[in-house]
């Protein structure tokens, strides 16, 4: 299993071996733009699992955040989000998705952006981990975090009144940036071996399995999955699943790759 951001790492290192789509499993099943995330010259690197990226978690009574499409119409407001804008991996990936929701991706005005983050971003909690902003956020800080959705499944105390969006990281469009985790298949795997490491690959993506890693305990993990067939089950047994399901569907949605 791989993180697409070193896809092409690992095509130019000859580590992982295309395959055929006809050998994925209900690959209909499978959103495009992630298929299209592990496609590179007509080859196809992999086959999706888990998807993931940074979203506005919050107070769904927080009038202010309810109604922000984005980060900038929070501008003048603090002491309001969990941000860990200080963790340098977590900056970077800020930094990313500010350019890309900039009007035409323009660098231009990144640093006035990323200092109203600064600014949006609870001081205390500034270099926490996703975890535990999360926590945090449940014991009752802030209104909202920026995070992944895996990490709601933290709450308890707020997570009855939590809801969940995408943001525009600047002014311009919201160009939603995924990361995407896949299984392929090492190089050099080759005959009954292959046919084997294609069996378990479709065992691991499928959607029933999918559907039953998003519940533990019976608890929702909030997993953002790549396939569109196991958010109707989640979804009927956990409302929130249907905002995940509309976020893992839109059509701007991009793989990061690193490129």
């Amino acid at each position: 299993m791989y993180d697409a951001i070193y896809r092409n790492d690992l095509i130019r290192a000859g580590a992982i071996r295309p395959i055929d789509i006809a050998d994925v499993w209900e690959a209909e099943d499978i959103f495009p733009f992630a298929l299209e995330g592990l496609t590179v010259d007509g080859s196809l690197y992999g086959i999706p699992v888990f998807l993931c990226g940074n979203f506005l978690i919050y107070d769904r009574d927080c009038v202010i955040l309810a109604g922000a499409a984005h980060i900038t119409d929070l501008d003048g407001e603090s002491g309001l989000l969990l941000i860990a804008s200080d963790d340098p991996s977590d900056r970077e990936q800020y930094r990313l998705e500010v350019i890309a929701d900039a009007a035409g991706g323009s660098n231009e005005g990144v640093e006035q952006i990323m200092a109203l983050i600064d600014r949006l971003a609870i001081e205390a909690h500034k270099k926490d981990g996703s975890d535990s902003i999360a926590k945090a956020y449940d014991a009752g800080t802030g209104s909202g975090y920026i995070s992944y959705s895996e990490t709601m499944r933290f709450l308890t105390e707020r997570a009855s009144g939590t809801e969940i969006k995408t943001i525009s990281f600047n002014d311009g469009d919201d160009v939603p940036r995924v990361y995407l985790d896949a299984v392929s298949v090492a190089a050099g795997v080759d005959g009954p071996r292959y046919q084997k490491c294609l069996e378990l690959m479709n065992v691991i993506a499928e959607a029933d399995i999918l559907t039953a890693l998003s519940v533990q305990d019976g608890r929702p993990q909030y997993l953002l999955l790549p396939r569109r067939s196991p958010y109707a089950a989640l979804i009927a047994r956990f409302p929130l699943y249907a905002r995940l399901e509309e976020m893992a569907e839109n059509e701007n949605n991009l793989v990061i790759t690193g490129e």
